[in-house]
C-alpha cells in the first residue's frame, strides 16, 4: 500500500474548509493511487470524536478521489473538526494501515449568511 500523503494544509472560511496535499512519497509501486477523506466532529479536547454524518457537503467528492484537493462545505460553526486524508490503492483494502493518512484538526467559525437551497 502507499504511504500517507505529505504536505496537508487546511483553510478555513466559516463553516467550510479547503484541503489540500500532496501525493505520498511512496505509491506502493502502484499507478492506482486515490484519496479518501474522513471527516470526523470531535469535542472541546480533541476527544470524542464522531463522523460528520451526511449533512457535510464534499466537493468534487469524499472518496476515490483522484486529484489532491477537496473543499468540505456545510459543517457547523464554532466545531472542531479532524479531517484525515488517506492514500489508497488496489492493495489498500486488504490492509490499510495509521501509515497510509495524514490528519488535521481545524475549528469553525461563526457561520456566514447561508444559502437557502
Amino acid at each position: 500500500p502507499p504511504t500517507a500523503p505529505v504536505h496537508l494544509i487546511s483553510n478555513v472560511n466559516e463553516t467550510s474548509v479547503n484541503l489540500e496535499w500532496s501525493p505520498p512519497r511512496s505509491s506502493g509501486g502502484r499507478q492506482d493511487l486515490t484519496y479518501n477523506v474522513v471527516c470526523k466532529r470531535c469535542g472541546p479536547d480533541g476527544r470524542r470524536c464522531q463522523p460528520c454524518g451526511n449533512g457535510v457537503h464534499f466537493s468534487p467528492q469524499q472518496l476515490s478521489l483522484k486529484g489532491t484537493r477537496v473543499s468540505i462545505n456545510e459543517l457547523q460553526a464554532h466545531t472542531n473538526y479532524t479531517f484525515e486524508v488517506w492514500a489508497v490503492n488496489g492493495v489498500s483494502p486488504q490492509s490499510p494501515g495509521p501509515e497510509q493518512a495524514v490528519s488535521v484538526t481545524v475549528t469553525t467559525n461563526q457561520a456566514g449568511k447561508r444559502s437557502s437551497e
